[in-house]
Formats: C-alpha cells, structure tokens, sequence
C-alpha cells in the first residue's frame, strides 16, 4: 500500500570530525487501487465579526462565503452519508449546523440562510475550541476548515487547542481574508496540524504567479482543497525511528506538496494522512557524532498506518539508513542533487521570513537576503516563487520595507507555491549562513 525511498544526501561523510549534518530524504506515496476511503467529517469555522459584511464586487464577504458554501455543498466532494457541520464565532460563538450528513440538504440550506454577521469580536480560539469539541470522536477522516480576516481576540485560547487538534489528527485549511487577520497565527494553525494556511485578497490579484487568491474564488478554493481530503486513503500514519548512540533527530520537515513542520517531541511522530497516488517528501535532519572510519547502521525507520474499515495498523519497515566515514575528502563532499535540492527548498522559507523580519530596520540587508532566496528559487525552477520575490524586492527599493499584504503573500506562497526540482547546482549551507548572519 505504501511505497517508500529513502535517500541519503551523502554516502560518505568525514571520519573523526565533529558537528556534521546528514540529511535524508523521505518519500512516501500510497499506491494500489482503493475502492473507498473513510468517512469524511468537514467542521467549518467562519468569522461573522462586523468587517465580514463589507463588501467586495457589491457582495459583503459573509454572503461570498455563504453562495461559496452553498456551491460546495451542491457538488459531488461529499458522499451521501459524509457529515458537515458549521460554527461562527465574533463575541460569541455558536453551533450554526450540526454535524448533519451531505444527503440533508434542505437541514444544510436552512442553516446557511441564518448566518449573518455580527460585533467586532474574533474569538477564533473558542470557535476552533468548539468545533473541536464536535470533531473530537468521529471516527474517519476529520478536517477543520477556518476562515477569519481578522486577529483573534484569544491567542491563548487558539494555542490550548492546537495540541489536542494533532493529537485527534485533525488537520484545519486556514484561510484569510483581507489584510488584517494574523498570517503568522495561521501559519502556526496549519504547520501544527498538518494542514494548509491560504491567502484570500479583496481585489483582483491578476497575476499568475501569486499566492493570494481573490475572494470570488472561494467556491474554487473550498472545492480543491476539500477534493484533496476526499481523496485520503492511508490515515494515521506515523513514523518511529531508532537510533545508534550518539546521533540525534534535529528536525522533520514535510517539505511537499505543503511544507510544515512534524512535531518531535515524543515518538511516535505524527505525520498525518496521505491522499492516493500523490508524493509526499520529508526531510529528516540528524545531527553526526565524532565517528572513527567506518560502515554503520546509523538508524532504523518503520512506518506504520491505518487503511479504510480497517481496525488495525499496518507497517512498513524497518528500513536501514547506511553511510560510511572516511578520511578521503573527496569521497566525502559528494552529495546527491536530488536530495540537496529538497534541502535548499526548505531553507527557502527560513531565508524569506528572516529577510521580512529586518526590512523596516535594515532595508538594505533585507533586501541581500531577498537576493539570495531569488537565486535559489531560480536554480530550482521555481518560477512563481522568483516572481514573488521580484515583486518585493521592487518593492522593498521604492518604499524601504515590505507591506503587510507582500508579506501574507512571501509567507503563504513559500509554503504552498512548490514543484518537483530538477537538478542544478545550489549555494551552499555555509553562503547561506553567510549571506544570513547566522
């Protein structure tokens, strides 16, 4: 059911020398034919605050949201016995739907004629609290989808639930609307539970290569995204890996199709569902003991996870990762392209948000760092990330910083806006640190 390649970004690394990184690169796609996938639960979580009824193309954003819903609910994503429910939040916030099954369109109808905006509040977290009190004990595929365009009012409360969202695997789409809503808050909310943060404009973007989507395209939006879910068949799946004495996990990164972070705190790692046919790339980063010269066995991986109507697990492994130390620096530099290419992509993130963290301080810096993404972004091909970053670096040299709508979309599309690489050659760790100041 699962086919899994693992990659290691060099077969040798220098015997005798400390603070060495391997790098491994982890495939994984469901394969074979599935005749049906588990139940699907969608809890949708809406802003109804007051700044949800201003208007857009004559439309207020709350009616975009309702026709978007009603489109959805109208199309063939959801099976019959599939469950919906729906939950609004501003000061308050109130159980709109029950979870009803996609069958009962009249029940669904009636309760999307009821919604309207209403104060200032954005109580995201106790709306997200909400939902996950209806999503909690279903037992199937479990998605939350929010959407707010402002900043919540209770941070503390959003981050009490992001724990008990992972471990309920439950992923949430966030979405934003407008400029004003937390791109840095909705970015965490998908990283911690292996979703997806989206950017949704009140105008027309009208280029290609960005990763705002007007707000007229929500019926799109909600119907890609939720066509996405309806087509995961592995669930559950989770990753444990066995050391050799010495080496440690430094991070794991699902680097595509949506790059986030996988929590490493305790074993087993959570990594989530996988939808049929579609690759899915980590990274493992290991930091290297001192090693004499030498063969090892520096890891074991095993993989285990659930497919539709089954009660038990299956697994996959374990699968050895082998590298050799050796004196010759020559055998040591030699790295896989594949696998340096996924590295760099990663580090692409890491170097963007760096360069809009300086620009009202150090323009000038912001911009050399901007330069350097460009570069990567242009080796690896990625042709919509090199015109995102065109368009703030222009920007950062007319008005010396970078607007908040740039910076949504710099953010949303270094996650999202990713290709397959083909191979080229890639600055280094060390230009990188250099250009960074780290």
């Amino acid at each position: 059911m699962l086919k899994v390649n693992l990659k290691t970004h060099r077969k040798r690394l220098l015997a005798d020398t400390p603070g060495q990184k391997l790098f491994v690169l982890l495939g994984i796609e469901a394969t074979g034919d599935f005749e049906e996938r588990e139940k699907l639960f969608v809890s949708f979580v809406l802003d109804t605050s007051g700044s949800m009824s201003e208007k857009v193309n004559d439309k207020s954003k709350i009616e975009i949201v309702v026709e978007s819903l009603k489109k959805i609910f109208e199309s063939d994503i959801f099976k019959d016995d599939d469950e919906i429910s729906i939950v609004t939040f501003d000061d308050e916030v109130n159980t709109v739907l029950p979870f009803t099954v996609a069958a009962d369109k009249e029940s669904i109808n009636l309760s999307l004629e009821k919604m309207k905006t209403g104060t200032v509040g954005t109580n995201l977290g106790a709306g997200m609290k909400l939902s996950l009190e209806l999503l909690k004990d279903k037992v199937g595929i479990k998605k939350m989808v929010v959407l707010t365009d402002g900043n919540a009012f209770d941070l503390d409360v959003v981050e009490k639930v992001l724990d008990e969202l992972v471990f309920s695997n439950i992923s949430v789409l966030s979405v934003g609307v407008g400029d004003e809503w937390n791109e840095d808050l909705l970015c965490k909310i998908s990283d911690r539970t292996l979703g997806k943060p989206l950017h949704l404009c009140d105008s027309e973007v009208g280029l290609d290569y960005s990763s705002s989507i007007n707000i007229s395209k929500l019926p799109y939006v909600f119907l890609n995204e939720l066509g996405h879910a309806s087509q995961e068949v592995i669930t559950n799946l989770e990753l444990v890996i066995t050391l050799k004495e010495g080496f440690s996990l430094e991070r794991i990164t699902k680097i595509f199709p949506v790059q986030y972070e996988i929590i490493t705190d305790t074993q087993p790692y959570l990594m989530g569902n996988l939808e049929s046919k579609r690759k899915n790339v980590y990274l493992l980063e290991f930091d290297v003991p001192l090693i004499p010269v030498s063969k090892i066995d520096m890891a074991q991986v095993e993989l285990y996870y659930q497919i539709p109507k089954s009660d038990t697990k299956e697994k996959v492994g374990p699968l050895e990762v082998n590298i050799e130390f050796t004196k010759d620096q020559l055998l040591a530099v030699q790295t896989d392209q594949e696998v340096m290419d996924w590295v760099q992509q990663r580090n692409i993130e890491r170097i963007v948000n760096q360069a809009i963290t300086h620009a009202y301080n150090s323009p000038d810096d912001s911009e050399k760092i901007l330069a350097l993404a460009r570069s990567l972004t242009i080796k690896l091909k990625n042709e919509n990330l090199t015109a995102m970053l065109d368009r703030a670096i222009e920007e950062l040299r007319i008005k010396r910083y970078i607007g908040s709508g740039t910076a949504k979309t710099l953010k949303i599309g270094m996650k999202t806006q990713l290709l397959d690489h083909s191979k080229s050659d890639l600055p280094s760790d060390d230009d990188i640190r250099k250009a960074t100041g780290e």
